[in-house]
């Protein structure tokens, strides 16, 4: 038998907390943008003309 008959439930008690502790967010990652293509400096209405 357990010394301390109590020593369950404090882990049991641990464990809940440890699952219920809000998690840090992590930054996400950052994709290198794309390079500036002609067709990317153009407005969309200029896109639309041709």
């Amino acid at each position: 038998m357990l010394e301390d008959p109590y020593a369950v439930l404090r882990a049991l008690l641990r464990a809940e907390a440890v699952r219920n502790t809000p998690k840090p967010s992590r930054p996400q990652p950052r994709f290198p943008s794309a390079p500036e293509t002609p067709e990317r400096q153009r407005s969309p209405e200029e896109r639309e003309r041709g």
